[in-house]
């Protein structure tokens, strides 16, 4: 009878000390901390569903509609947001009819290395969607100061000394403006509309 108690003794403070242990956090469940509506890195706050819902009611076309399940996939492995970075394919590629200078598969306008010309030639041609949303993935690393999955374009090491010689790494939507990622004074208002609308 002894012996069983000491057993039971062992066995209940071995589970105990179980408890507090501390395993070292996952960085796949530190990108589920919710994020603020303005902060570019952490947890979506809209679901892949709500970003493929507001895409078809915008009548985006299959270019994003690709690239979403994408975007929700790879975009978390650096701690970015998913769904900003659908709102600024969305913005970027006018609903993804790339009215602009940019073409297929190229979510974010990004240019080539070196390149400051405005050219269909001078932009970056990924040759799939899943290539297309890496670039995009990578080029927001390069300014939120994270490292790129596989090989980068080039154009990321021009953002990352671009944004490092800054000396500081953007955080928020609303400091991708005023030429940081665009010129355009109201690009961050923009964005944030998009995915207030994908609240629904």
């Amino acid at each position: 009878m002894r012996r069983f108690v000491w057993i039971l003794l062992a066995v209940f403070l071995a589970s105990g000390l179980a408890w507090q242990v501390q395993a070292p956090p996952d960085p796949a469940s530190a990108a589920t901390v919710a994020r603020k509506p303005d902060s570019i890195l952490g947890a979506p706050l809209y679901s892949q569903r709500a970003a493929e819902r507001y895409a078809r009611s915008v009548g985006c076309s299959r270019y994003i509609m690709q690239t979403i399940p994408i975007y929700y996939k790879v975009a978390p492995k650096r701690g970015i947001a998913p769904d900003v970075l659908v709102a600024q394919a969305i913005l970027e590629t006018g609903n993804g009819r790339y009215t602009g200078d940019s073409r297929p598969w190229n979510m974010a306008g990004i240019k080539k290395g070196g390149i400051v010309g405005d050219e269909p030639r001078d932009f970056e041609r990924p040759a799939t969607a899943s290539a297309g949303v890496r670039m995009h993935v990578n080029h927001m690393a390069a300014y939120t100061g994270k490292q790129p999955i596989g090989t980068p374009h080039d154009r990321y090491y021009d953002a990352r000394a671009a944004q490092k010689s800054r000396g500081w790494w953007v955080r928020r939507v609303s400091q991708l403006g005023g030429g940081v990622w665009a010129t355009d004074p109201a690009y961050d208002t923009k964005i944030r509309d998009i995915l207030d609308d994908m609240r629904g």
